[in-house]
């Protein structure tokens, strides 16, 4: 029963590896698919060149397939591309105004208190006094 576990925990991790790099190999692939077209280009270029070429009948222009390579190069372009329908517009938000102009007079009247507030002028009643008292020693 031990070593079943310890398979089953095994499998699900190199499942998980398994993944992980099909994923990545996926992302670069979708990444650098103009390399991947040259390359397919450069690894089939005699039947691209024989068979594929616009020129083929022409051998003295030395296109060897790669108007082809061309073409697809400017079809991924095309595909890669933003479709204008897509794309959202943007708008200029203005969150601050600086035409807003904030003047404080030089001379501005502050009214002043009249009259000071003492602690005597608080309205002390001997309730307080008595409730509360400095600790004794």
């Amino acid at each position: 029963m031990r070593s079943f576990v310890w398979q089953n925990s095994t499998i699900s991790v190199f499942l998980k590896k398994l993944v992980a790099i099909f994923a990545l190999i996926g992302i670069l692939l979708q990444t650098f698919n103009q390399v991947v077209i040259v390359g397919q280009y450069y690894a089939n270029k005699d039947y691209i060149a024989k068979n594929l070429c616009e020129n083929r009948d022409k051998p003295m222009l030395h296109c060897d397939g790669k108007c082809c390579l061309k073409k697809k190069l400017a079809k991924e372009g095309k595909e890669q591309a933003p479709n204008p329908r897509n794309q959202k517009n943007e708008q200029v938000v203005n969150l601050f105004c600086s035409d807003t102009k904030f003047e404080i007079p030089r001379f501005a009247a502050v009214p002043a208190p009249n009259k000071y507030l003492s602690y005597n002028d608080l309205g002390t009643s001997s309730f307080h006094h008595s409730v509360f008292r400095p600790p004794s020693a």
